[in-house]
C-alpha cells in the first residue's frame, strides 16, 4: 500500500512538472509570436517607411534634374547669345566684370578669337595636332616637358589634382600649341596659360584657341615673354620690355622706393633697374610670364586674365604696380644693400605670409576677386602712357642695335 502511494505521488509530481514545463513552453510561445507579431508590424512600417523615401527621393532627384536642365538650357542660351557678340562688347563685359565662370570662355573667344578660326579649328582638328610629340627625340624632349610640368599647374585646384579631369585636356592644347608654334614650341609657364584657358574652356577646341590666340594674337602676342635669345641676348623679349616700363613705372609713382632699390643694387655691383636688365629674368618671372597665374590662386587669377584679355599686357603692369604698392612699405624699411629685396619668392608668394606683408591686401590678393580687379583698373599706367613708353622702348631698342 506505501509503495502504491508512493509511486502515485511520485507519478501526480511527475505530472505537475510536465504539466508546468508545458504551460511555461506555451507562454514562452505565446511571447514569441507576440514580439514576431510586433517585428512583423515594425519590418511593415519601416518598408513603407522606406518605399515612401524611396519615392520623395526619385522626385527630388526628378526635381534636381530638371532644374539642372534648366540651368544647362539657360547657360547655352547665354552662351550662344554671347557668342554673337562684338569683340569690343566682349571686351567691355570683361573690364567690368560681369563674368561668371561658365560663359567665361565664351567671352574670352569672343574678345580673341575670329568666327573663321572657330570654324575652322575643332574637337577633331586639335585631336590631331596633339599628336605631335610621338616622333623624333627632339619632339620626345619636349613631351618629356610637358609631362612634367602637367603635376606642377595648379596641384591644389580641383581638376588638376593628380588623375583630374583638366590635366588630358592641359596635355592635348599644349601638344597642339607645341605643333603649331615651331620657333618655341613649348617653355615652363605656358601650362599656366593654357592650364587657365583649359580651366575656363567649355572643351578641348575652345581651350586650344584661346591658348592660341593669348600667344599669337597681334594684339597680345604673350609668346614673345618665352622668346629665347642668342648669343648675350637674355631672350624673353617681351618680359625685357615690360620690366623696362615697370622700372620707369616706378621712377614715377614710387621714386623713393626706385631710388632705394637702385641704392641696394649699386652697392651690390648690378645694373640699375629692380625689374629690367639682368633682372628681368627672376624678378618678372612669375609675373609677366604667367600673368600671375602662379602668384595667386586660379580662382583670383582669372580675373587678372579678365583684365588682359580685355587690355592685353597693360593690365600685367597694373597688377605688378599693386603687387609693389602692396611691399613698398616693408622694402623702405630695409637697410641699403639688404639682399632681402633681391629674393623673388617675398615679392611673388601671395598665399605665403612672408610674400605678403600688408595685412589688409592679403584678403584682396587671395580671396576677393571683386576688390583686386577695382585695384587693378584704378592703378596706372594708362593706355596712352603704356603705349608711349613701349614706344620710347623701342626706339632705344633700335638706337643700341643701329650702334
Amino acid at each position: 500500500m506505501d509503495a502504491r502511494t508512493a509511486l502515485a505521488g511520485l507519478a501526480g509530481a511527475l505530472t505537475v512538472l510536465l504539466v508546468h514545463r508545458m504551460y511555461r513552453e506555451h507562454v514562452r510561445r505565446v511571447r514569441l509570436r507576440k514580439i514576431l507579431k510586433e517585428l512583423r508590424k515594425r519590418i511593415e512600417k519601416l518598408q513603407s517607411t522606406t518605399e515612401n523615401l524611396l519615392k520623395t527621393a526619385e522626385a527630388m532627384q526628378g526635381k534636381a534634374t530638371r532644374r539642372e536642365e534648366e540651368t544647362m538650357r539657360r547657360v547655352e542660351s547665354a552662351r550662344k547669345e554671347l557668342s554673337t557678340i562684338s569683340p569690343q562688347r566682349a571686351r567691355f563685359l570683361l573690364r567690368r566684370g560681369v563674368v561668371v565662370p561658365l560663359v567665361r570662355g565664351v567671352l574670352w573667344e569672343r574678345a580673341l578669337v575670329s568666327d573663321e578660326e572657330v570654324k575652322r579649328t575643332g574637337v577633331a582638328e586639335v585631336n590631331e595636332m596633339a599628336k605631335w610629340g610621338n616622333g623624333s627625340e627632339y619632339e620626345l624632349n619636349y613631351l618629356r616637358t610637358i609631362h612634367a610640368d602637367l603635376a606642377r599647374t595648379f596641384p591644389t585646384t580641383e581638376g588638376f589634382e593628380r588623375k583630374g579631369r583638366y590635366l588630358p585636356r592641359l596635355e592635348k592644347v599644349l601638344r597642339a600649341y607645341a605643333s603649331q608654334d615651331k620657333q618655341i614650341r613649348y617653355v615652363q609657364g605656358m601650362n599656366s596659360v593654357a592650364g587657365l584657358c583649359c580651366l575656363s574652356a567649355t572643351d578641348d577646341a575652345q581651350a586650344f584657341r584661346l591658348t592660341n590666340a593669348l600667344m599669337r594674337h597681334p594684339g597680345y602676342l604673350h609668346r614673345e615673354v618665352f622668346g629665347r635669345g642668342q648669343g648675350r641676348d637674355l631672350g624673353f623679349p617681351l618680359a625685357c620690355q615690360l620690366g623696362w616700363i615697370l622700372d620707369r613705372l616706378m621712377e614715377k609713382y614710387h621714386p623713393n622706393l626706385s631710388a632705394h632699390l637702385n641704392k641696394t643694387l649699386a652697392m651690390m655691383n648690378c645694373p640699375k633697374g629692380m625689374f629690367s636688365g639682368r633682372n628681368v629674368g627672376f624678378m618678372t618671372l612669375k609675373w609677366f610670364l604667367t600673368l600671375f597665374a602662379s602668384v595667386v590662386p586660379p580662382s583670383v587669377s582669372v580675373h587678372i586674365y579678365d583684365l588682359f584679355v580685355a587690355d592685353g599686357h597693360v593690365s600685367a603692369l597694373r597688377a605688378a604696380m599693386v603687387s609693389i604698392s602692396d611691399v613698398k612699405a616693408q622694402w623702405l624699411a630695409t637697410a641699403g644693400g639688404d639682399t632681402k629685396v633681391l629674393q623673388p619668392k617675398l615679392w611673388h608668394n601671395k598665399e605665403d605670409a612672408d610674400g605678403c606683408p600688408s595685412e589688409e591686401l592679403r584678403d584682396t590678393w587671395t580671396r576677393d576677386p571683386w576688390a583686386l580687379i577695382a585695384a587693378i583698373r584704378a592703378a596706372p599706367p594708362s593706355i596712352d602712357e603704356f603705349e608711349s613708353l613701349r614706344t620710347e622702348y623701342a626706339r632705344l631698342q633700335a638706337s643700341k642695335e643701329a650702334s
